[in-house]
Formats: C-alpha cells, sequence, structure tokens
C-alpha cells in the first residue's frame, strides 16, 4: 500500500507569502516606547513615529508628554522616522528583541531651520545602524518593490546587489530567501535560508522554509531538524507536519508517521489526506479499529477525493 504523494506545501506558502510582504509585524512579543523633546527638553505633543519593519508598520503619535509607545511587535531591524510641525524630523534605526525589553528611548528633535547658510552636508543613509551608498538604498527599495509586485527575478537582481554593503543583515538574506523561494529555485532558497538562521537562529519563518525544502528533496532529517526549531504554537500549517509523515511512512516508520499526522490534523482537524495517512500507518501497526476510523473519516470529509477510491478498497479488505 505504499504509494509516492507529493509533499504538501501550499499551506506554508501562503504562511510565507503573509510574512513576506509585511502582514505579519504585529505577531510577536517585542515592545518599544520612548518620548519625543524638543532641543530645550520640552516634551512635544502630536510628534509622528513612523515605524517600519521591511516596508511595514504603524504611525505613532506622542501624547501631551510626548511619550509614545507600542506593544506585540515582532523582533528585527525596526527603521523609526519621527517628525512634527516646526521641528527636524529624525531617523533611526532600532534592534527589537522579543525576549529582552529595550529602556525607552529619548528622541531629541532640533527646531526646524528657517534659512540655511551654507550647503548642508548629506545625511548617511543606514540600514539596520550601517551606513550604505546610496545606490544600494535604491537598489533595496527597488528589490522592495519588486517583490511586492511579485517579480521575484528583478527582486532577486536588486537585491544581490545591496548583498556586498550588507552581508549579514537577516532582513536582506530572509528576503532573497522568500524571492527565491516563490520564483520556484528551491537552491537559492536554501542557501540565504540557512545564512539567515546563521545570523539569527529563532527566525521561525526561514526553519520552516528550511524544513518544507529539506523535505521536498526526500532529505528526512535534515527536515525534521529544521522543524524541530520551531515551537509547535508558531506552525500554523499542517504542511510540515503532513510531509514529514509521509516521508516515514515510505520509510516503513508508522509509528513516526502516525505521530507526524496526529500532529497534522491538530493544525487542521478537517484534513482528510491526514486521516487517510494516518489510518494506513495504523494498518501497518495493526491498530486496526483506529485505522478503520481514520480511513472513515477521510471518506467523511472527501468522498470523491484522489484516495476515496483506495480508502474504500482497504476498508472492504479490512471486513
Amino acid at each position: 500500500m505504499k504509494r509516492n504523494k507529493t509533499l504538501a506545501a501550499s499551506a506554508l506558502s501562503i504562511t510565507l507569502a503573509a510574512a513576506a510582504f509585511g502582514q505579519g509585524w504585529h505577531q510577536g512579543k517585542g515592545r518599544l516606547e520612548g518620548t519625543v523633546t524638543g532641543p530645550k527638553g520640552e516634551p512635544i505633543a502630536g510628534a509622528t513615529v513612523a515605524m517600519r519593519l521591511e516596508g511595514q508598520g504603524p504611525d505613532l503619535k506622542s501624547d501631551k508628554k510626548g511619550h509614545w509607545a507600542i506593544l506585540g511587535i515582532n523582533g528585527g531591524s525596526w527603521d523609526l522616522d519621527v517628525s512634527a510641525p516646526g521641528y527636524q524630523s529624525r531617523k533611526i534605526s532600532v534592534n527589537v528583541s522579543e525576549i529582552t525589553r529595550i529602556p525607552p528611548m529619548a528622541i531629541q528633535l532640533e527646531a526646524e531651520e528657517k534659512q540655511v547658510a551654507a550647503p548642508q552636508q548629506e545625511v548617511p543613509i543606514t540600514v539596520g545602524g550601517k551606513a550604505i551608498s546610496k545606490e544600494a538604498a535604491q537598489a533595496l527599495e527597488k528589490g522592495n518593490e519588486a517583490s511586492k509586485a511579485k517579480n521575484y527575478a528583478e527582486a532577486e537582481a536588486y537585491y544581490l546587489k545591496v548583498l556586498p554593503e550588507l552581508p549579514d543583515n537577516v532582513s536582506l538574506l530572509t528576503n532573497l530567501a522568500l524571492v527565491y523561494y516563490f520564483d520556484n529555485k528551491p537552491e537559492e532558497a536554501l542557501k540565504y535560508a540557512r545564512q539567515t538562521v546563521e545570523k539569527d537562529p529563532a527566525n521561525t519563518s526561514a526553519w520552516l522554509m528550511i524544513s518544507e525544502l529539506e523535505l521536498q528533496k526526500g532529505n528526512l532529517d535534515a527536515g525534521q531538524q529544521a522543524l524541530a526549531k520551531v515551537p509547535d504554537e508558531r506552525v500554523t500549517s499542517p504542511a510540515p507536519y503532513l510531509n514529514l509523515g509521509i516521508l516515514f511512512y515510505n520509510k516503513k516508520k508508522p509509528a513516526e508517521a502516525d505521530e507526524n499526522f496526529t500532529k497534522a490534523i491538530a493544525k487542521k482537524p478537517d484534513l482528510a489526506e491526514a486521516y487517510y495517512y494516518r489510518g494506513l500507518a495504523r494498518y501497518q501497526l495493526k491498530r486496526m479499529p483506529e485505522a478503520k476510523a481514520d480511513l472513515q473519516k477521510s471518506l467523511e470529509l472527501d468522498p470523491s477525493g484522489k484516495d476515496a477510491e483506495t480508502a474504500r478498497e482497504i476498508l472492504k479488505a479490512m471486513k
């Protein structure tokens, strides 16, 4: 009854896509707060604190005491653009941790200059606290625009122009992994996903990508090790566990397959394919009543699916 199956990756792709295009900046445990003051230390009410992580994030307003705060943000390199009428705006980069709390930030704005006596020196462009050239900054912006527009090959080219100046930037490495992933270039995606976790071992999105790509290649151990780096509550898709279960089943390890199919069902209780495969694994384990219940459940959920005919044949043979 051993059958080769295409690994289920669509659900994880959707999850990663959301992460790629900024839909999850507010799903972490990080926090930031601070006070905006003028040149004499006077609080500035109504100052705008525009926070961006990979181009996405909130615009906050300071209260009458100049205070602002936000909770529940993702860790990473955040760019802050602080501005207020009558004052010069200020750009800051800060690395937010979801584990260690950052002390309140004191941001002082200088009064707006009405007249400029002489040309002012160009403000250095920084990303993640590191200065980069104007050309690299423009390439990074164009790469982000191309990525959002799903022009992945174009995004790859722009990001690679920036890489020599930001070889250790986690956000850039993550973006490279994602655009190669969506451009169906798994080897390049795996390369940059692994570079990402070298710099940021807690990057769950990168570990999930590594797990999926290794499992697609049939690398059971590597895929399992990568998935083990991700807390179960951060795995929102059944796909990683379903993929692992199928590989264990094909390697004639029904007990391990059973365990992973059960985890997949916990993530998506109406996944007919997981019940079907768990039924096969339990059939191999000679747990007949449970195997029969799983196969019947798979037919109940998907009576005309690709596995339905085989499930009926097995159930008929079990009578």
